[in-house]
């Protein structure tokens, strides 16, 4: 088998179409190339096209990875079933996840504890945890940073002050305001308090 042509794909500079025995063999990415020297006149096998179709299936994983997680950081779960969702096989998924923690790209540690400061001003510790959770944050990482970082009883107070505004202090409104602060994920010892705060009757 030799390699016959290499061209630059039309609608993506970055990867070319790589033809064996005059007949297209399958796209591969510009960097493979390089990185192998691969050119015309080269004598190939099915065992280095197939580790080149990794390499390369490899690389626009991690960068497709990486501009995921630009935009907002992402726990390690999150990004797994992102590539997976994407079609990546399974392999490749956990060598770019390993690429991505060896350059702390992906730290569900740090993730947590940046989502706590966030959080902790809108939301009580059970729904903080139980969305850390939902997101791939293991229930010890989980707490360990809603002990350091999240406060109940500030947060609770503030968030009962904006929905109160303007209100009448009565039992109806009580009731609503006890609704509202569960379902923001406070513990209801919290609202209770919370509530006597504001409803001295």
């Amino acid at each position: 088998m030799v390699i016959t042509k290499i061209e630059v794909q039309k609608n993506n500079k970055n990867r070319v179409n790589l033809f064996v025995d005059d007949e297209f063999c399958c796209g591969l990415s510009v960097e493979t190339i390089m990185k192998n020297n691969l050119k015309v006149g080269k004598d190939i096998n099915e065992e280095l096209l197939n580790y080149y179709k990794v390499e390369t299936e490899r690389e626009v994983a991690l960068n497709k990875a990486v501009n995921y997680i630009s935009k907002q950081a992402k726990t390690e779960k999150q990004v797994k079933d992102y590539l997976i969702k994407k079609g990546f096989e399974t392999g490749v998924v956990f060598e770019v996840l390993s690429k991505l923690k060896e350059y702390s790209f992906i730290n569900d540690e740090n993730y947590a504890k940046q989502f706590v400061k966030f959080k902790t001003k809108k939301n009580g510790k059970r729904k903080i945890l139980m969305d850390l959770k939902r997101n791939g944050v293991d229930e010890e990482t989980a707490n360990k940073s809603i002990g350091i970082f999240c406060n109940d009883k500030e947060s609770i107070v503030s968030i009962a002050e904006k929905y109160l505004k303007n209100k009448t202090l009565d039992l109806k409104t009580k009731q609503k305001t006890y609704r509202h602060l569960i379902s923001k994920g406070y513990e209801m010892d919290d609202v209770v308090w919370c509530l006597n705060q504001f409803f001295k009757d």
